[in-house]
């Protein structure tokens, strides 16, 4: 009996909110989160704006997408990526 091969295909994966630890070329430290299809994606998004990423801090936060994550966020300290080039003196690494 033969069996039928069929091509091999993972699925694309959903983007997913991660936290991270990131530090900017003057030393500062920051909180911030997005969204990326996998850690590494989302570090090579940090580091392509300037960003020193120090550690995925993810786990340490309790991030459900049915409730507002905004608002989450912002109750505990962290910052979108945007607003953080935006309304900060962000220095970005060279």
């Amino acid at each position: 009996m033969a069996f039928e091969q069929r091509p091999f295909t993972l699925p694309e994966t959903q983007p997913m909110t991660y936290v991270a630890l990131v530090a900017d070329y003057t030393g500062r430290y920051a909180h911030v989160y997005g969204n990326a299809n996998s850690w590494v994606n989302y570090i090579d998004q940090l580091e392509d704006i300037g960003c020193e990423v120090i550690e995925n801090q993810t786990n340490d936060y309790e991030i459900d997408p049915s409730e507002n994550l905004t608002e989450y966020m912002e109750e505990c300290g962290v910052v979108p990526i945007e607003s953080l080039l935006k309304t900060t003196d962000f220095v970005p690494h060279p």
